[in-house]
């Protein structure tokens, strides 16, 4: 998986500044989230859970939308993120 590549393989070791785009549901809108890679604590087999400024929050796999490397370019992305709204930058 490329979390884990990007997280444990020495090979990537700059890619801590990576960020992960993640849909947060509130009521009918779908926001877009984003972390940097830094801050993912745990991965597990269908979830990764990383520190926030509210705390440990658990994301679900199918809840990523792009991983964005430090430079912008797009690492992975999912087809459809229609109808959603951006949350500011990391």
């Amino acid at each position: 998986m490329l979390l884990n590549r990007l997280l444990w393989d020495p090979q990537y070791s700059g890619s801590k500044d990576h960020i992960i785009e993640y849909v947060h549901r509130v009521g009918r809108d779908t926001i877009v989230k984003k972390v940097k890679i830094r801050d993912v604590k745990e991965i597990g087999s269908w979830y990764f859970v990383v520190n926030t400024s509210s705390g440990m929050k658990l994301i679900p796999f199918h809840r990523v939308t792009r991983i964005i490397a430090s430079d912008g370019r797009v690492l992975w992305g999912k087809t459809d993120t229609s109808n959603s709204k951006f949350e500011g930058a990391v």
